[in-house]
């Protein structure tokens, strides 16, 4: 046997173990689950309180739910069944019958009194519509908008969309076998999470039908990454299915890009997982990861095994709650919760990112305690943001502010082993042009030179560094014929 096929071979049996795995903890978590579901959450549809949810899709039936358990939100079954088959009953999903054909429907209902990690789900009323500015920028520019951005976001008109793909392109072969959806009853005092599942790609065109029922009166799809994967993935599949584009299509509030903003350098990754363990109080204990949902499909396909995809209700499931707890989050910031009634970012990088994000969405003001405290902050690791703080105080014209951090970022330097002399020149250029002191001035030119030959010139762009000292050497000449100074030689 040749290596590489050998090599090939290893990885399949790796990939199969991992898989095995994952279906190992699912069923673990849920056992863990049904232990621990006893009250707090009601089932949709059971057999002491039945009733439709989703009864306004055209020709739709909808029979059974499933209550949800624990704070993590995982399910508890209406009833004990077999693995085949009959185990979609177990995870309470049920078929749904339109016009268009059938699909399975799982249907988990909250009350709003319910928390999922940090926050209470009912405080999500309170932050909707200070994500405002956060939509207007990610939906600038859209010319389907038939009007403009509403003046309040509502939350009822909002869905929180997730989806589950047999693969991780948006091309036309990428299928979304599972769709994950939330909406607040706010009068009923409870969130709703659907799951719409097909079980074949004949039944997918019902289960778009169904979906674009949920649409309707929508202004908002509250995704994570949703603007470009989630999205066009189902915009392709309602092409291939013969419907097109009418009308305006819903908004877009997409936590990923918020998220990279705040945590893209102090988390290890802005995967929602580790937000959700590292920000949000989430801990997903034998989670299956949403990378192996495709193969958990495929395997369900191949063996017609519902109890494959067990792990995938309940993941998909916890990640639509986790966008509800996001929206709290990010809307809680621009309500200036920072530095109140929640704690400070203890890293200066992640106060700066927030500081910086809170003054491009609207909220200059809460922006400005969150920059004064890190201004306040004299540990080492803050004074690398000096500079970019110093730049947003000129920007605004706050010249005496921008020098003292000008003059703390210049200090700094002079004790860095590869220091920036970026504060320097802005001293030069504020004392030659601003204060008139060129003998000032020509002192912190030359000081900005000797630094910039204290540090390499980068590799991947040395003809940079070289122009930044000509126009050093420049300014420096320019300087001492200003003061009569000797020039050099």
């Amino acid at each position: 046997m040749s290596g590489g096929l050998r090599d090939k071979l290893e990885r399949l049996r790796a990939h199969a173990a991992s898989v095995k795995q994952a279906e190992a903890a699912a069923r673990e978590a849920d056992t863990a689950a049904r232990a621990e579901a006893d009250g707090g959450v009601r089932a949709a549809g059971s057999a002491d309180e039945s009733r439709s949810i989703g009864a306004d899709a055209a020709g739709s039936e909808v029979r059974n739910g499933m209550t949800p358990a624990g704070e993590e939100g995982t399910g508890r079954p209406a009833s004990a069944c077999g693995r085949g088959e009959d185990a979609f009953a177990d995870l309470g999903a049920e078929e749904v019958r339109n016009d268009h054909g059938v699909f399975l429907l799982r249907t988990a209902v909250y009350p709003l009194e319910h928390r999922h990690g940090h926050y209470l789900l009912e405080q999500l009323p309170s932050y909707a519509a200070k994500l405002k500015p956060v939509a207007a920028r990610q939906n600038k520019g859209r010319t389907d908008r038939e009007e403009a951005e509403p003046d309040a976001i509502e939350t009822e008109r909002l869905l929180f969309l997730d989806t589950e793909t047999t693969g991780l392109g948006v091309g036309a072969g990428n299928v979304p076998f599972m769709v994950g959806i939330g909406y607040a009853d706010l009068k009923a005092r409870q969130f709703v999470v659907e799951q719409l599942l097909i079980r074949h790609p004949g039944e997918e065109r019902a289960m778009l039908a169904y979906l674009l029922t949920r649409f309707a009166g929508r202004t908002h799809l509250v995704t994570y990454n949703g603007r470009t994967f989630d999205w066009p993935v189902l915009v392709n599949r309602f092409v291939l299915n013969g419907w097109r584009r009418s009308g305006a299509e819903p908004g877009h509030l997409d936590f990923l890009h918020p998220s990279r903003a705040l945590w893209r350098n102090t988390l290890p990754s802005c995967k929602l997982s580790r937000i959700e363990e590292d920000r949000l109080g989430i801990s997903r204990a034998h989670d299956v990861p949403g990378a192996l949902a495709p193969e958990l499909y495929l395997r369900y396909l191949n063996e017609g095994d519902a109890e494959h995809l067990r792990g995938v209700f309940i993941h998909n499931e916890r990640d639509v709650l986790t966008l509800v707890t996001l929206a709290i989050h990010f809307g809680g910031l621009l309500d200036g919760r920072l530095g109140a009634e929640w704690a400070l970012p203890e890293e200066p990088e992640e106060l700066y990112r927030t500081a910086s994000w809170l003054d491009a969405n609207g909220g200059p003001d809460h922006a400005e305690r969150l920059f004064a405290a890190l201004i306040a902050r004299r540990e080492t690791s803050a004074e690398r943001w000096l500079l970019p703080t110093a730049g947003r105080y000129k920007r605004l014209g706050r010249l005496d502010e921008a020098a003292a951090l000008w003059l703390r970022a210049a200090e700094a330097a002079e004790r860095s082993v590869l220091p920036s002399f970026e504060a320097h020149v802005e001293l030069a250029m504020l004392y030659e042009h601003r204060v008139k002191d060129a003998a000032l001035a020509l002192r912190y030119a030359e000081r900005a030179l000797e630094l910039a030959h204290r540090k390499p010139l980068s590799a991947r762009d040395p003809a940079r560094g070289r122009a930044e000292r000509e126009g050093l050497a420049h300014r420096i000449e320019r300087l001492r014929r200003k003061t009569n100074a000797p020039l050099a030689r």
